[in-house]
């Protein structure tokens, strides 16, 4: 789930600073070619202050193979009581995510960089203090304070809700976004956000996509808009997305299909991806068809456009697919 933590605050103004998505995963798709098996595997993640993005983020914890093999040895004990009173988020994963982690991360040399824009100025966080030692500028050097993470639930939502998870590759660079709208017992609508790193716009469109995924979605659509007039082919799919999510624009497969179609055209992978979602949950002014989704899913496939692991491709019939896309209600 993404949720959107504000437990950093300016002491003199009252700003509060939050945390960007924390719902987080590696993968290797979609460079692996395809496999059957488990393709994401959570992140370790630990809180620090980002200097570029002024404000809280989040870095790679990358563990050191002594940390592994302690974890190895605690893990192979039987009986999670022998656990209680060591705090290892090693010892929270599931076998399939510890063993992924200890291959690609282990012998891993790698300084600390924010997962949201790449810097190294950052400053880490304690979370078991209330003082951070950091000064808000814009507010005479205000100390900025922690005042913890909430516990349990997030309450009751009533209206409608986006909830942005982030893929990242070995490197922790982001591969792409996965957004999911939801309107409270109404819909639950998905897309996937991503623009390639060898796109000549990809600096102002992953600042884009950020945007997007952190709620800001007017910002995003008025930064979109003179690379949509331009025709850039990821900024075409983006905005094809946003209408799949009805994002800041309206919930329309009329207006989505052109732009996705469009995007497909000129060679972007994700937009087939996301036209092929589209037809698989039918959208406002587009019927359902799920053989023109199979074949579309094959197109993106070709392309290069996996989203999912290779057995999700195999389903006859996508509507079923509940947490990948959505129809609603």
């Amino acid at each position: 789930m993404n949720i959107l933590y504000h437990p950093l605050k300016c002491s003199g103004c009252a700003q509060e600073f939050p945390f960007p998505s924390i719902a987080r995963a590696y993968t290797d798709l979609p460079q692996a070619e395809g496999r059957s098996a488990t393709h994401f595997s959570q992140m370790l993640l630990l809180p620090v202050w980002c200097h570029q993005c002024e404000g809280a983020s989040w870095v790679e914890r990358i563990p050191a193979a002594r940390e592994f093999a302690l974890a190895a040895g605690l893990r192979r004990m039987l009986g999670r009581a022998r656990h209680e009173g060591i705090d290892d988020d090693l010892l929270d994963l599931d076998d399939a995510d510890f063993a992924w982690l200890y291959q690609h991360l282990a012998e891993r040399q790698a300084p600390p960089f924010c997962v949201e824009c790449g810097s190294t100025r950052i400053a880490p966080i304690d979370t078991t203090q209330r003082d951070t030692g950091l000064l808000h500028e814009a507010c005479w050097d205000s100390p900025i304070l922690f005042h913890g993470f909430p516990i349990g639930s997030i309450g009751f939502r009533s209206g409608r809700e986006s909830y942005a998870h982030r893929f990242h590759d070995v490197t922790g660079q982001i591969a792409w976004t996965r957004l999911q709208v939801q309107g409270f017992l109404q819909y639950r609508l998905g897309a996937v956000l991503e623009v390639r790193r060898d796109d000549p716009c990809h600096a102002v469109l992953t600042s884009i996509i950020r945007l997007i995924a952190n709620g800001c979605s007017e910002r995003a659509i008025a930064a979109l808009a003179p690379l949509v007039d331009a025709q850039v082919p990821a900024a075409l799919g983006l905005l094809g997305a946003l209408h799949v999510l009805g994002e800041g624009v309206a919930h329309s497969g009329t207006a989505a299909a052109p732009l996705l179609e469009k995007a497909k055209a000129l060679g972007n992978a994700c937009a087939a991806h996301n036209l092929a979602s589209l037809y698989a949950t039918g959208a406002p002014g587009l019927a359902q068809d799920t053989s023109r989704a199979r074949q579309l899913f094959g197109d993106a496939l070709a392309m290069g456009g996996q989203y999912e692991p290779d057995d999700f491709y195999a389903q006859d019939d996508y509507t079923s697919m509940r947490g990948h896309f959505y129809r609603p209600a």
